[in-house]
């Protein structure tokens, strides 16, 4: 199997790195979208959060699903972190880097998730779409993630 691309997107928001890095991170719940595309459990109340190394959704009552293990902790300028959805077997993970550059306008803020070539084909998350519509699919649900945090910045 060819390595896929990773998937990137890009927005700027009106703000400097340290704040922009701050809000990707201590206010993810704020702009993190809810609903069954966004969290593992959408019927639960939940909060996703960065702690103790790890992103997580945590739930009332102390329970909580890892999305993945922060690999790089960078701030202002970057973060790397695993991500896992609930289909997942252990040990299957994808990687995220979020990337925080000063611009004239703010800060560009980067996401670029990748891995994906690491899953089997066959592998529930890709729902059984091919590379390219993969990235799209992903590219979306991304673009979708950062135009929420850019509106949450405003």
């Amino acid at each position: 199997m060819k390595e896929m691309e990773p998937v990137t997107v890009t927005t700027v928001v009106a703000v400097d790195p340290p704040t922009a890095f701050r809000i990707f991170t201590n206010e993810v719940d704020s702009w993190w979208k809810r609903g069954p595309s966004y969290r593992v459990d959408p019927n639960r109340k939940s909060a996703m959060r960065f702690e103790d190394g790890r992103f997580i959704e945590a739930y009332e009552g102390g329970e909580a699903f890892e999305h993945g293990r922060v690999i790089v902790w960078d701030p202002p300028a970057r973060l790397v972190f695993e991500m896992r959805g609930r289909n997942f077997r252990s040990g299957e993970t994808t990687e995220v880097e979020v990337r925080f550059e000063r611009v004239e306008r703010g800060t560009r803020v980067t996401v670029e998730h990748r891995g994906w070539d690491g899953l089997p084909g066959d592998h529930p998350a890709r729902h059984g779409f091919s590379d390219e519509m993969l990235r799209d699919v992903i590219g979306t649900w991304w673009s979708d993630l950062v135009v929420a945090m850019r509106v949450h910045i405003v």
